[in-house]
């Protein structure tokens, strides 16, 4: 490391920065977290499927040289110290390339643990906080730390019709051990003075925990994510139907775009499901209602097997050497999926939506076995080569065939109501067609 490059990291180690929120962003550069500081600045960690290893600033001194300055010091330090404790720069000599490639090194982690992250790394820098779970406050009320700000911040989120727990914010000052409840009083702000009188005091928060159950977060926090499948699915259509907007900061959403975009929703939701069902037992109706909205996002993709720029009224300049898949969404998604490298996250190398359901307990998706068989026989239909069928349809079909093997007995009464599958009911068609 050079010694101007070394004096940017022991300054970025010793600044005293704060990080206000946490978000995941898509751009027509590519998707990346956004870091952003308690001051105008902002740090991107760009997703390293699509761009590598890419860290950027917007403070000036980086967009002027597009070094890496004092916020993207501190932020890689502060990672390594809230996700990998042992080896936080400290000391240590370090090449630049290294910074990057170990920040782009934590994309997936972040992800995981998107809503928590900016608590946690502006607790690494607040020595008054203490490491147990809960400290007191002048007064005697307990302050919980983390955890009870999370269940509040989710609470209070019910009642925004868009924001996801993880990006909600209700503008609450930083809490800070040793705070009154007498400053929890937030001028013009109701949800933000909530925010600071749960926070200090038990029965506030349990109250509110009793009115605003875990299971009516859940729910909610489904409800929007089922509704940012739905949003990938219109701006697909909006692209299609009037071509290129120009938007600098969100892009078009084309075939690529739209399908990036609900693999990080299905994402999303099945980690939202393992995360609260790690905090609290779902109800058994909410699990079922998981495995509705994967289906309904597969049910829709399979509608869209078709090349949705054929009758576009609008000129389309076509890249050189493009896939068909790029035209079809259903192609992209499911038939004919783009290689999978190694620096691309695990959920962008999964089987659309097939493997969640597959490592889902059937009890879950049962009452979805008719729409499932549905899907197997388009899937089917539509399928160029029989000799060659897409993973996917092999999957599906053998996670049925599975489940009505062990659901019933093998009498031949019980038989006669298995559901009839793919290739079954495709030669009943050639049979009776």
């Amino acid at each position: 490391m050079s010694p101007p490059s070394a004096n940017q990291a022991t300054s970025g180690i010793a600044a005293d920065f704060v990080v206000d929120r946490v978000r995941r962003h898509e751009s027509h550069r590519g998707a990346y977290f956004a870091f952003q500081m308690d001051r105008p600045e902002s740090v991107r960690i760009f997703d390293p499927a699509e761009r590598g290893q890419h860290v950027e600033c917007t403070c000036e001194e980086y967009q002027s040289n597009q070094l890496i300055c004092i916020h993207i010091y501190w932020l890689f330090d502060g990672l390594n110290a809230v996700l990998r404790p042992r080896t936080a720069l400290g000391t240590q000599v370090i090449s630049t390339g290294d910074v990057l490639a170990q920040i782009s090194a934590l994309y997936e982690v972040i992800g995981s643990q998107l809503s928590s992250l900016s608590t946690l790394l502006s607790a690494t820098r607040d020595e008054t906080l203490s490491d147990t779970d809960e400290t007191t406050d002048a007064i005697g009320s307990p302050v919980f730390s983390d955890n009870r700000a999370e269940q509040i911040r989710d609470m209070l989120s019910v009642f925004d019709t868009t924001t996801l727990p993880e990006d909600y914010d209700p503008r609450h000052a930083s809490i800070q051990a040793g705070n009154g409840r007498q400053n929890a009083y937030v001028p013009n702000n109701l949800a933000a003075t909530i925010y600071q009188i749960a926070v200090r005091d038990e029965k506030v928060f349990e109250s509110l925990r009793d009115v605003i159950t875990h299971d009516i977060c859940a729910n909610i926090h489904f409800s929007k994510l089922r509704t940012r499948a739905r949003e990938a699915f219109a701006g697909l259509d909006n692209y299609i139907e009037n071509g290129p907007l120009g938007d600098p900061e969100t892009g078009d959403q084309d075939i690529p775009r739209c399908a990036r975009m609900l693999r990080y929703v299905v994402n999303q939701i099945c980690h939202t499901r393992d995360t609260r069902s790690s905090s609290g037992p779902l109800s058994a109706p909410l699990k079922r209602r998981v495995a509705e909205i994967l289906v309904e996002i597969l049910q829709e993709v399979c509608n869209r097997n078709e090349d949705v720029y054929y009758r576009i009224a609008w000129e389309r300049k076509i890249a050189d050497g493009e896939p068909d898949r790029n035209r079809n969404l259903y192609a992209y998604l499911i038939e004919d999926p783009p290689r999978s490298t190694s620096s691309m996250p695990s959920w962008m190398k999964e089987t659309f939506i097939i493997d969640r359901l597959q490592q889902t307990p059937a009890d879950e998706w049962r009452h979805l076995i008719e729409r499932l068989t549905s899907i197997v026989d388009q899937m089917r239909e539509r399928m160029e080569d029989e000799d060659k069928p897409p993973m996917a349809y092999t999957k599906l079909e053998r996670m049925i065939q599975e489940y009505t093997t062990e659901a019933f007995e093998p009498s031949s009464s019980s038989v006669q109501r298995r559901p009839t599958l793919g290739s079954q009911r495709q030669s009943q068609r050639r049979r009776f067609g």
